[in-house]
């Protein structure tokens, strides 16, 4: 009997199995895939190393300790990966990193400026729960919304800041307001302006983090889970392959796979996990001649500038090898919760609009070669109401010992989140097993 199944070969499951193994339990990855890594994908094409998935991991020190305790070196982001626009009025415009850099920023007008400084003067809300857009036009006014928190929720999410919950989508900020009563009274106490840590890839892409991780796992690709059943000491998990029995059972899949695999252990927690929404994304790798990209990160375009692109990164800028010499490597990514239609295009009339767009923002002219990957889910939405899928899994945790659920749609979107939450997740584990 295995000690524990883990469902989904993506960097959720694949790190809570490497921390269970290591523990010394005999654990088995499941992933229906012909490649593990979930979104995590890394293809090579032409010379250029092109992510299909999440393009860096913000790494604090739990984060990169994990990396190199499993025996692989990652690379860091260039000093000039710092530097970050944001897309206006025809212009790219850097992104003020301090609150006094704002001031003197033409990213926000007079008007603008001044809502942020009144910030520390603004009123709670009575209301139990707001979204995003709610909150910062409260604090902060709605261009600041719009300019500035509204891209970066683009980034991060594809999301709807409308829809979006401040308290589970960025509950850091959430937290100041409720801690100090204010977002930029307690940022300056906590010395936290920003998101801390460091950027961090490896030399051949994610891809090979993935490769590393499996080459240390027992992993069955293409190896659907099917049915999972509680038996008396344990449970039984019904794949393509065969059955399989496990003490214990670590669901590490999206929300909609989780909610298919719960409906023989608890109907009403599986129709609630499939309400969870997915924003669709585009994914597009191209490259061109070297010369005229400027220095830094990439952009991202407020949705008034009537774009369809909502953010392009300059992959070869943060991390020398991603193109070959004399080209440049860029990601753009369109769609996203309030553009979905994008991803049923077809690949000629996405090229069309992204070429287009490229050209009026970067002047670029040519464009060597590109790649195109659809996600129609990609990113779990953390909207409004979201604190009952918190509930739901723990739950069913307590509910169904032995069951244990990860991913990205419950501790976090990114892949720090992922790599984070997998040592709770194994604690748990850990603790049932013993």
């Amino acid at each position: 009997m295995i000690d524990v199944a883990v469902v989904g070969g993506g960097i959720s499951g694949l790190s809570v199995a490497y921390r269970l193994n290591i523990a010394g339990f005999k654990v088995k990855v499941f992933e229906k895939e012909e490649v593990a890594g979930g979104t995590v994908r890394t293809l090579k094409i032409e010379g250029y190393i092109c992510e299909l998935g999440p393009q860096t991991v913000l790494g604090d020190e739990k984060v990169i300790s994990f990396i190199r305790d499993t025996g692989i070196e990652p690379i860091f982001a260039s000093e000039e990966a710092k530097i970050r626009y944001i897309y206006k009025n025809g212009k790219l415009i850097p992104l003020p990193t301090n609150p006094i850099a704002f001031l003197t920023s033409p990213l926000l007008s007079l008007k603008g400026k001044l809502c942020v400084i009144a910030e520390p003067f603004a009123k709670r809300s009575d209301k139990e729960e707001e979204s995003v857009a709610e909150f910062v036009i409260r604090r902060f006014g709605k261009e600041f919304l719009d300019t500035v928190v509204g891209p970066f929720l683009s980034g991060v999410y594809a999301g709807d800041p409308y829809k979006l919950s401040v308290k589970y989508a960025v509950r850091k900020i959430y937290e100041l307001e409720k801690n100090y009563g204010s977002v930029l009274k307690g940022a300056f106490k906590l010395k936290a302006l920003g998101p801390r840590g460091r950027l961090v890839s490896f030399n051949e892409g994610f891809g090979e983090f993935i490769r590393h991780l499996e080459t240390m796992l027992d992993v069955e690709r293409n190896n659907a889970v099917l049915k999972i059943t509680k038996k008396e000491n344990g449970f039984n998990l019904k794949t393509v392959r065969g059955d399989y029995e496990a003490k214990s059972v670590v669901l590490a899949v999206p929300a909609y796979v989780a909610s298919y695999l719960l409906r023989d252990i608890s109907f009403s927690a599986s129709e609630e996990f499939e309400k969870i929404y997915y924003a669709p994304l585009v994914v597009i790798n191209l490259g061109t001649d070297k010369g005229g990209i400027p220095d830094g990160f990439g952009f991202l375009v407020p949705r008034y500038e009537k774009k369809r692109i909502l953010g392009v990164i300059f992959s070869s800028h943060i991390f020398k090898g991603r193109a070959p010499e004399g080209k440049e490597l860029l990601t753009v990514y369109v769609g996203g919760a309030m553009d979905p239609e994008v991803v049923g295009m077809e690949d000629e009339r996405i090229m069309d609009i992204v070429s287009s767009e490229l050209k009026e923002i970067l002047g670029i002219d040519n464009i060597d070669f590109y790649h195109i990957k659809k996600w129609h889910k990609a990113i779990p939405q953390y909207n409004v109401g979201h604190g009952r899928y918190y509930n739901l899994k723990n739950e069913i945790e307590e509910k169904f010992r032995g069951v244990f659920i990860a991913g990205n749609y419950i501790e976090g979107v990114s892949m720090a989140d992922c790599i984070r939450n997998s040592e709770k997740v194994a604690d748990k584990v850990i603790n049932f097993l013993d």
